[in-house]
């Protein structure tokens, strides 16, 4: 296994407010038809420029090729100048404390909520999108089709190390344990995720039930809106998620009022 050096965020080198425009790096959908409806494949990356589009962050996208380049081996990451902040939550928990908190309005009983529906997503929900990006071979043809496009035409070294990466996930996926269930079992567990969120959500506009958004409405959405839109991948999870009609209406409101580019690519009603 590849190991990265350890990297410490350097915060203290910078002085940031509302006038500062970051440059978020992630790997993109490029010229994919499919970028006329998701943001980004990476939950991580989606759930990151929401919160930045969410509270009018000024940022701008820059595609990386590969997720290596980033500090930790991974991306997303931020730039200003030549330094550069590394993890979604990480840089979502600094630019709250340096530059505004979304959350101050929110009940000590909200954030709790908020922090549970983080972690199912995030710690639960998260296996099971890189179990489809890379472990199903339907998903990983997908992703593939849509990122990179025909790999038989790429030079033998560039299709070699996209089967190690693949293979390094599939190791993954099996050493965390959620590769060792059946496709039918991985379903209903993401069912029961979807299930779980919507009953939290109930009929309010945003998932802890005030006027406006907080953090951890950038985290839902930024992991739920691939599965609306990219059906290809799962379509199974997808044709059950777009049954639950509080999650669709859900993910048309954050994508019509902060993504107005973006196409709906299933019914809400």
């Amino acid at each position: 296994m590849k190991q990265y050096p350890l990297y410490e965020n350097p915060y203290d080198d910078l002085q940031v407010d509302r006038d500062t425009e970051f440059e978020l790096h992630a790997v993109t959908l490029g010229q994919s038809e499919l970028a006329a409806y998701v943001t980004s494949l990476s939950p991580y990356a989606a759930k990151l420029e929401t919160y930045f589009r969410l509270f009018d962050v000024k940022h701008k996208v820059v595609a990386e090729p590969i997720p290596d380049v980033g500090p930790r081996g991974k991306v997303p990451y931020i730039t200003l100048g030549e330094t550069r902040i590394s993890d979604s939550q990480l840089i979502i928990d600094w630019l709250k404390r340096t530059v505004s908190d979304p959350d101050t309005h929110l009940t000590d009983q909200q954030k709790a909520i908020g922090h549970a529906v983080k972690r199912t997503l995030e710690d639960h929900l998260y296996w099971i999108i890189i179990y489809f990006e890379f472990f199903d071979q339907q998903g990983f043809d997908f992703i593939i089709s849509n990122t990179i496009g025909d790999t038989s035409v790429l030079p033998a070294e560039i299709q070699e190390a996209i089967q190690v990466r693949r293979d390094d996930f599939r190791k993954r996926c099996y050493d965390q344990g959620i590769a060792r269930y059946t496709h039918a079992e991985i379903i209903d567990k993401a069912r029961k995720d979807f299930e779980a969120i919507s009953v939290i959500l109930g009929e309010n506009r945003f998932l802890l039930g005030n006027d406006a958004p907080s953090s951890y409405d950038a985290t839902l959405f930024g992991f739920i809106q691939a599965f609306f839109q990219a059906r290809g991948m799962h379509p199974e999870i997808t044709d059950f998620v777009r049954t639950i009609p509080n999650l669709g209406r859900y993910v048309q409101t954050i994508q019509e009022t902060w993504y107005p580019e973006l196409k709906l690519a299933f019914d809400p009603a």
